[in-house]
């Protein structure tokens, strides 16, 4: 208490401080802002010269294409030139949250130990005021060509910069001419209002809290727009106002501003980017009216377009074998499936324009073909990448007078199925079909969402054990745990996968996908035959093998791989390996081979010889229902098979963090015990069960912690004491309690004289004995090693607090005394024995009244006092 008293003088004392000092330095802000002012201006200078320098070093695919006509001598769009881009990160959308990470060698396999993997998905608002496009005036016209800008690598952008601070931004574009600002507002529904009040403010954002209102405001720049929004509160109605300023259309965002973009109609624009394909056939299909609509156009590349007409031939088995009326040259084709040309025209068209600023990840637009849709996906990729409908996007932002074009690498098909209707149209998949159904999965892939499902082909299936297949079949236990393997929480396409990568499953394990030399994709140890069939609701890859998780071993197998061989050979003398078998729905706290090792030979011996309590010791190892390392909170009882509760604990390695910050259930400053054996390793999964490592064989608790200090003769006087004081009905009820209990040879080294008064003065036996007990469970195992910030002090009964550490020696230490022994759980407690009494009743004055005791007992026997 002391020390967090002196924490909190310090710290007030540095608030003090810094209120002073900030109120000096809002004297000079003036003169810092026009100081700031002028330095940043040269900052910004230095640094387009070195921008130059170095766009300069680089290839020229690289470089800002910003270049002067030899010819003519005016600037030339880079958009007539049919190339990629290589980095859409910050050009497309934000918030990128995939959850593919990339994976590089030695990176450790697990599981996720922290937080949740997927965030919960908001419902839809509705917008109560439509959105406006109020262009601004410009003062002047300014023609020229679009510049696009792949790669920017001094790109500036608020928050950039440290003098943002004082919200003196050298280039705000936002507030020139030819800007379009969007306005959108949204209601977020009710709250109770809560009735404090304040007033405070930052740079970038405003925050006004006043009695019944607030008001947050803050703004940022992504790509080519700048947002701001500002959420009030006013008696509870929420709302939230979105104001976004771009540039006009037929303007594009420059270094200068918002500069006009020569601009040309779409059948132009598509054939100065070199995507005459498509361009072709549209005319064939007599739909050029649709390219003079208000469309954004996702245009497959010239070489895209041939290679689906390479797929599409060999959808359709085209052969080459000759006879007698055919030549080596001759190929005869036999059709099998037809191609609505139209359909497939307006799969690539959204209506509206839709900038690459506007595209956000798991983004979702109508398409013109019907019931198709377009699914907008980012990847945090090296370099990064972004698709719609799986294609990867290589080009973005070319205006034409009525649209927008964005530039893709593959031809759209329409997507007008769910990933369950997917499954039940294809005949290949017929196993997985009843799997999903059989365990009510289906509905999952019907709903809308953003899944990708690896599917294996009933070929795939017939390569695993039968027997395994016949208990899935069946639906097993392990079922749920197969599907949810092949299943992900996000949109993963093979576009996002480069080189290692790792993803999460429904199960929350990792998935480790990896793209080889040879293009292929894998997926664990499957192949992918087929990649990125998309859904209505996610995307289907089609892959050669089952993905088979430890979670649907068996459970003698994870226990084999975890080397528990002892235990396994208690199982097997117990006759229980079968039954292990059909286990589900446990938690087994398997000890460890070095567990099995300390019980003395003979000791096990006996147990082996006794068929019943052998199986009621191994019994006590295994809990219901399934508990994983997350659902656990200290003091947690479970249920065993030996119909036994166990108590598993919970104990901090920093008790004053502990106290002051939440640190959660899977944080690793926790140590974990179970029946007081040190839980080493947790959440090992097998099918229908969960494998815990102890390193110390469970005792079954019989009796409670009464029973056991009458039990024990070692521990007469101080029973007596628990009954004269009235204490002994208390130490009967459920608990926990931990009685440090001091043997009769402590009470017996007293002088005689004082024994006598001890045990003739209630109040005093009362005082003593409950300096002895504490309400809570307090484990040998979950004892801290001292140190000098981190003491953990527990309360006893009467109140005092009491220092247990774990001395450098390894002693265990309980205020003054030292611990002797460490008894195993009873099923309310422990009793665990102490050297020496915890309150100092031995009173020895020398003649001159001079007060000579020591804080310890051992000390004066030491000194020979």
């Amino acid at each position: 208490m002391a020390l967090l008293v002196k924490v909190f003088v310090t710290l007030t004392a540095l608030v003090g401080i810094s209120t002073a000092q900030q109120w000096r330095a809002d004297v000079r802000l003036g003169d810092l802002a026009r100081f700031t002012s002028t330095l940043e201006s040269s900052m910004g200078s230095l640094a387009d010269r070195i921008e130059e320098e170095l766009e300069n070093s680089f290839p020229r695919w690289m470089r800002n294409r910003e270049r002067d006509d030899s010819a003519n001598h005016r600037r030339v769009s880079p958009l007539a030139v049919d190339e990629g881009i290589e980095a859409i990160s910050g050009i497309i959308g934000d918030g990128i949250d995939d959850g593919l990470k990339v994976h590089m060698d030695g990176d450790t396999e697990g599981k996720i130990v922290e937080g949740p993997l997927i965030e919960p998905v908001e419902p839809e608002v509705e917008a109560i005021v439509p959105a406006v496009s109020r262009p601004v005036r410009p003062d002047h016209d300014f023609d020229d060509t679009f510049l696009f800008r792949p790669f920017r690598p001094f790109d500036r952008r608020p928050g950039f910069s440290m003098f943002d601070i004082l919200n003196n931004r050298r280039r705000q574009w936002w507030k020139g001419p030819n800007v379009c600002v969007d306005q959108e507002e949204i209601d977020e529904g009710r709250t109770d209002v809560d009735g404090n009040q304040g007033h405070t403010s930052s740079s970038g954002s405003s925050f006004i809290f006043s009695f019944g209102q607030m008001e947050v405001t803050s703004c940022q720049e992504t790509g080519d727009q700048y947002t701001c929004s500002t959420k009030t509160s006013r008696r509870g109605i929420n709302k939230t106002v979105k104001v976004t300023y771009r540039c006009c259309h037929g303007y594009a965002k420059t270094p200068s501003g918002c500069s006009r973009v020569q601009l040309r109609e779409l059948p132009d624009t598509l054939q100065s980017i070199g995507a005459t394909d498509f361009l072709s056939l549209t005319k064939s299909v007599n739909m050029e009216n649709i390219l003079r609509e208000n469309i954004t156009l996702f245009v497959p590349s010239n070489e895209a377009m041939q290679e689906f007409t390479v797929d599409l031939e060999a959808e359709n088995e085209f052969d080459n074998d000759l006879d007698d009326n055919r030549t080596f040259n001759e190929v005869v084709y036999r059709r099998r499936r037809s191609l609505d040309a139209e359909e497939l025209v307006l799969a690539h068209i959204a209506k509206g324009l839709h900038y690459s600023g506007d595209l956000q990840d798991e983004q979702v637009l109508n398409s013109m073909a019907k019931g198709s849709t377009l699914r907008v996906n980012t990847y945090s990729t090296l370099p990064p990448s972004a698709t719609i409908n799986c294609a990867r996007i290589v080009g973005i932002n070319q205006h034409s007078a009525n649209g927008v074009v964005h530039t893709i690498d593959r031809v759209l098909r329409p997507v007008t199925r769910t990933l369950a209707e997917l499954v039940e149209s294809r005949p290949e998949f017929s196993i997985l079909r009843q799997l999903l159904t059989k365990a009510d999965m289906m509905k999952t892939l019907q709903e809308p969402g953003q899944l990708t499902l690896f599917a294996p082909t009933d070929d795939a299936f017939r390569s695993v054990s039968p027997l395994v297949l016949e208990g899935l079949l069946e639906g097993n236990a392990c079922l749920d745990t197969v599907l949810k393997s092949h299943i992900l929480p996000n949109v993963i396409c093979s576009a996002a996968v480069q080189g290692k990568a790792r993803t999460v499953n429904l199960l929350d394990s990792y998935l480790m996908l990896e793209k080889t030399e040879d293009n292929e994709i894998l997926v664990g140890d499957a192949e992918v035959l087929e990649k990125d069939v998309m859904g209505t609701n996610g995307v289907l890859h089609v892959i050669s093998g089952p993905l088979m998780p430890q979670e649907a071993k068996p459970l003698f197998e994870v226990l084999e791989a975890q080397n528990l061989t002892r235990f396994m050979d208690l199982l097997e003398a117990a006759d229980m390996l079968d039954e292990l078998k059909g286990l589900t729905d446990v938690t087994v706290f398997a000890p460890s081979n070095k567990a099995v090792d300390e019980i003395p030979e003979e000791v096990m011996e006996n147990i082996i010889n006794d068929p019943g309590r052998l199986r009621e010791i191994l019994e006590y190892h295994m809990a219901t229902p399934t508990l994983k390392a997350s659902d656990i909170s200290n003091n947690h009882i479970v249920s065993t098979r030996a119909e036994h509760p166990l108590r598993i604990n919970l104990y901090s390695r920093s008790p004053l963090l502990s106290g002051l910050i939440n640190m959660g259930k899977r944080h690793p400053n926790m140590r974990m015990t179970a029946g007081c054996s040190h839980v080493s390793a947790l959440d090992s999964r097998a099918c229908g069960a969960v494998v815990h490592v102890v390193e110390k064989m469970l005792v079954v608790p019989k009796i409670n912690v009464m029973d056991l200090l009458e039990m024990n003769e070692d521990f007469s006087i101080f029973t007596k004491m628990l009954k004269d004081t009235g204490l002994n009905e208390t130490l009967v009820e459920d608990g926990p309690f931990t009685v440090l209990a001091p043997s009769d040879h402590v009470f017996r080294i007293l002088p005689e004289d004082e024994l006598s008064q001890l045990l003739e003065d209630q109040e005093l036996q009362q005082q003593l004995v409950t300096q002895h007990i504490m309400e809570e469970h307090l484990c040998c195992t979950g004892i801290n090693p001292n140190t000098w910030l981190f003491m953990d002090h527990k309360r006893t009964l009467n109140g005092s607090p009491i220092h247990v550490r774990r001395t450098n020696s390894g002693r265990l230490m309980a205020g003054n005394a030292r611990i002797t022994h460490c008894s195993s759980p009873t099923r309310n407690g422990l009793v665990h024995t102490v050297s020496h009494l915890l309150m100092n009743i031995h009173r020895h004055r020398v003649d001159d009244g001079e007060v000579c005791d020591f804080s310890t007992p051992g000390l004066r026997l030491l000194f020979g006092f």
